[in-house]
């Protein structure tokens, strides 16, 4: 008996091994979206092979070869598109392909675009643009080359780049310092048939989201998924991540580049994650975060930027997977050690409690506004939800705005007590006017 549950705004059912189908029904838009998720392990031998698959994907398939085929197509559906991307989620990685379109209720007589955009994105999921037991080299070629020109962007965004080797040094053991693209080696040593094994493993292993965001049901579509998962044989992966709760000693590190602008990131462990906390901890700890960094009325904001002018930017930012707290700056050179000094003399007030009414509600008023705000387009519902589901949670906007404003201020203080410094890194070099 396949389980079905009924969470606030939409139904979930499982339909394979690992894979669930959920339905959203919002009559509030233009478009209908699905997007397929994907989520295996974050791991160093095939976080590359997999970054790629997402692009190929939705450059062709079997049935229209070349991307020129495959846009006429999709023009033919009245303009729908096809979407993809990479990311991390804690430990895990998470490859989209989605598909927007037209919502059956404003097309021509009522013409089901809706089931036809399943159709293709299950064509360019499920039958993709192989021949001989590898993807199609040309095609493959090109994502390749896009790939490598991802990672060289990486490197010459310098605010980017500071906060890959951050990573790189605070997770030295741990997966989670694993780029999402991998290494540019790895990238070049990859070849269209190693690639399409990684395909044919990720079908079969990954566990899968399959969410639907839409006006009318969906059980048609369902059921071509349903087909599809029928014929293969699934043997889902179980990915976690491993939280290190608390820091033993700090880690320091430099690098210098020819940089305009230095850069300052303060890494954090919070004894607070996904897998370990509850939900009113992780709610207090993000908006500690926030109060100390994460808006414009923060007390880094205010105080380490305006007050003191030790830094062009100074912000904060929680990883609820992970369990870290990161704080990034651009400086010159010779404010490095004050900027350092005067962010820990923030956190340490906020530890002793100097945190007045007005910051607190600055700051709930701010991420509630972003829950609230959230779910104003068809992408931002359907990503809220997908976020949801991947954490196994199944709060609304609403809810999560109400859990915000119920922290209390001795909560706030005792999140910040939990804070860890565990690294201290900088990206340094000559230094000049300010950058944009």
């Amino acid at each position: 008996m396949k389980e079905v549950f009924i969470l606030k705004q939409f139904s979930r059912i499982q339909i394979a091994d690992g894979v669930h189908f959920s339905t959203i029904k919002d009559e509030r838009f233009k478009t209908s979206r699905i997007a397929f998720v994907m989520q295996t392990e974050l791991d160093r031998d095939t976080v590359s092979a997999n970054a790629i698959i997402p692009n190929l994907l939705t450059s062709s398939c079997r049935e229209y070869p070349t991307a020129l085929e495959l846009n006429r197509k999709l023009d033919m559906l009245y303009g729908m598109s096809l979407s993809c991307s990479s990311s991390k989620l804690g430990e895990t990685q998470m490859l989209v392909v989605s598909a927007a379109g037209l919502d059956d209720r404003y097309t021509p007589d009522g013409e089901p675009i809706y089931s036809r955009m399943a159709d293709l994105l299950c064509k360019t999921v499920f039958e993709p643009n192989v021949s001989g037991g590898a993807f199609d080299e040309e095609n493959f070629k090109q994502e390749q080359r896009q790939m490598l020109d991802a990672i060289d962007a990486q490197f010459n965004d310098k605010r980017a780049y500071s906060m890959k080797r951050m990573l790189e040094v605070m997770c030295e053991n741990e997966k989670f310092g694993i780029n999402r693209y991998g290494t540019k080696e790895q990238v070049e040593n990859l070849t269209s048939e190693s690639v399409y094994k990684a395909y044919v493993e990720l079908i079969r292993t990954a566990r899968i989201e399959i969410i639907c965001l839409c006006s009318s049901p969906s059980d048609d579509v369902r059921k071509v998924f349903e087909d599809k998962f029928s014929g293969i044989e699934r043997k889902p992966v179980s990915p976690a991540t491993e939280v290190i709760r608390s820091a033993d000693r700090v880690k320091e590190k430099t690098d210098t580049l020819d940089v305009v602008q230095s850069k300052l990131i303060l890494g954090f462990r919070t004894d607070c994650a996904e897998n370990c906390s509850t939900q009113e901890e992780l709610t207090a700890a993000k908006l500690m975060c926030a109060v100390l960094g994460g808006t414009a009325h923060s007390k880094l904001f205010n105080n380490v930027r305006e007050k003191l002018s030790l830094c062009y930017y100074c912000v904060s930012r929680f990883d609820r997977d992970k369990g870290m707290l990161l704080i990034e700056s651009g400086v010159q050179g010779e404010n490095i050690e004050k900027a350092k000094e005067a962010i820990l003399a923030e956190i340490e007030d906020m530890k002793n409690g100097v945190i007045t009414d007005e910051e607190i509600m600055s700051a709930k008023l701010s991420i509630s506004n972003a829950y609230l705000t959230s779910v104003d387009s068809s992408a931002g519902t359907q990503g809220w939800y997908v976020g949801q589901l991947l954490r196994g949670r199944s709060n609304t906007p609403q809810e999560e705005s109400e859990l915000i404003m119920a922290v209390t201020k001795d909560q706030i203080i005792g999140a910040a007590k939990k804070l860890t410094l565990d690294t201290v890194y900088v990206l340094t070099g000559s230094e000049g006017e300010e950058e944009e």
